[in-house]
């Protein structure tokens, strides 16, 4: 595992040898923490309960926004296309992009609203969050506007990560579309997907479900047997390669012939939010980078590991995690 690690660390540090495009579903993630010594004790509206004030409010790239910034925050030329609406957010995003350093092309749809999720914490506690979206398809005219970019892009990078969360910007057409021309100029396509379009994706490189979305895909997906589950998974996603993530209990992975598992890495974890999207951006530059699918499997799970000890939605840096890399050699 030591030589495993220590290639990891190489890869690491080669990072801005590659460049990868991410298109998806761009989101808008606001975090607000009120604390109760800052509350009024009564609220004059509610009697019995207080009234609170924002101690912080943070507002981050979310949705494939927040997969570029994993990848900007490690250094990596990185381009994200997608769809907002035409609102205030929409400034918002660009705003975080640019502070990113991230190549960005942002459609604005004027039939929907930029898709934000604004989560609300009381002393630390996530209380509730609440979405504002509009998730039907995206037209013909905007599909063919977004294409049209896709395909320029092409050429200029290693790899394409195609990031859907069930908003609207993808159809079976223009994902078909993108995979079968990916497929012509060999850049390998990994696709984090709901379960609910599954059936767009089929033909790419690696699809990547988390349990959860493992078992609504396939009822009978399970943790006693996760070999024989993977392969049944398999065959029905129609992919190359398929990586299930399963919280903390790791990674697994199966290419069609060879099976493996990861355990997840020992930590305190403080929020979840947003791992998948670290998971995704590492093991598409981990593949870039022509590591085997469990090496870059390793490579994800590490980057989990350091994530998910951050609140709210962050992003990891090199530093952090060829650190995380060094201390678990022994």
């Amino acid at each position: 595992m030591n030589n495993i690690r220590k290639k990891l660390i190489d890869k690491v540090q080669r990072f801005e040898d590659i460049r990868v495009l991410v298109i998806g579903d761009v989101m808008l993630d606001i975090y607000e923490f009120c604390h109760s010594e800052n509350s009024k004790p009564i609220d004059s509206e509610q009697p019995g309960k207080r009234a609170y004030r924002s101690h912080e409010i943070i507002k981050e790239l979310g949705g494939a926004g927040n997969v570029a910034a994993n990848l900007a925050s490690l250094q990596i030329p990185v381009t994200l296309v997608g769809v907002t609406g035409q609102d205030e957010h929409y400034h918002k995003i660009v705003e975080l992009a640019r502070s990113h350093n991230i190549n960005y092309f942002l459609h604005q749809d004027p039939s929907r609203t930029t898709t934000v999720k604004a989560r609300l914490y009381v002393d630390d506690e996530y209380l509730l969050r609440r979405d504002d979206e509009n998730i039907h398809k995206i037209d013909p005219e905007i599909s063919n506007i977004l294409t049209e970019n896709i395909l320029s892009e092409l050429p200029e990078c290693n790899i394409v990560i195609l990031s859907d969360y069930n908003k609207g910007i993808f159809t079976k057409d223009n994902a078909q579309q993108i995979i079968n021309e990916c497929r012509k100029k060999k850049l390998p396509v990994i696709v984090d997907f709901k379960p609910d379009n599954a059936d767009f994706f089929k033909g790419a490189d690696l699809m990547v479900p988390n349990d959860t979305e493992a078992e609504q895909l396939l009822p009978e997906f399970s943790h006693a047997a996760l070999k024989e589950s993977m392969d049944k998974l398999h065959k029905k996603l129609q992919c190359n390669k398929l990586v299930v993530t399963l919280g903390a209990k790791g990674i697994c992975g199966f290419d069609g012939k060879d099976y493996f598992h990861v355990p997840g890495n020992k930590v305190i974890a403080i929020d979840a939010v947003g791992c998948g999207d670290t998971v995704r951006a590492a093991l598409a530059v981990g593949i870039a980078l022509e590591l085997s699918l469990k090496d870059a499997a390793i490579l994800a799970n590490d980057a989990a590991a350091v994530i998910v000890q951050k609140p709210a939605t962050a992003s990891i840096t090199r530093k952090e995690l060829i650190e995380f890399i060094s201390n678990t050699i022994e």
